[in-house]
């Protein structure tokens, strides 16, 4: 089976064999960014599950509490219709739909209890996703700069520039730095 290689990967390689000391320290810095970026890839795909699980978690707790609002909403609809009836039936049966007003009533104040429990369930949840999007776009932004950093560094390696090394290495640096930054945010 062929493969075809990336052009950095091969002036990487040709420098990891060559005489040159910064063609040597290119290939190592190159091999310890790509391992790096490695494991970014996976926490950032980790983090973007999680976060898009509490997503689905929050939008489906939103429909349910939409069902629940709309139950609520029936609930009132027929206390309002058996206090019309009461209003205007006669004095034996005034007692039956005062008894089914009142159960309406209760009814409505536990459904809005279990609704306004379900909302706080959804902004909890919505909240868990924002927690978990924040490092994974920082891991994102530490992976451009990683990528930025192999990038001149395969350059440099083709070109022999120690200034284009030193903004690798500081492109590299940077991204290291934000990549930390986004695991002290998980």
């Amino acid at each position: 089976m062929s493969t075809e290689n990336a052009p950095h990967e091969h002036a990487v390689e040709h420098a990891a064999h060559s005489g040159d000391p910064l063609s040597r320290w290119v290939a190592v810095f190159t091999a310890i960014l790509a391992a790096l970026a490695g494991l970014l890839h996976y926490e950032e795909g980790v983090l973007q599950t999680q976060s898009l699980l509490f997503k689905n978690d929050a939008v489906l707790l939103q429909s349910k509490t939409s069902d629940e609002w709309n139950l609520y909403q029936a609930q009132s609809s027929k206390g309002h219709l058996m206090e019309l009836a009461a209003e205007l039936s006669g004095p034996d049966k005034q007692a039956y739909y005062r008894d089914q007003i009142a159960k309406y009533e209760l009814r409505k104040k536990e459904i809005q209890a279990k609704a306004h429990d379900m909302e706080k369930e959804v902004e909890e949840a919505n909240l868990q996703s924002e927690r978990k999007g924040h490092p994974q776009h920082m891991f994102g932004q530490a992976l451009a700069l990683l990528n930025v950093a192999i990038s001149l560094a395969a350059i440099t390696s083709l070109t022999g520039s120690r200034k284009l090394f030193v903004v690798a290495g500081l492109a590299g640096v940077a991204g290291i730095g934000v990549s930390i930054l986004g695991f002290l945010n998980i």
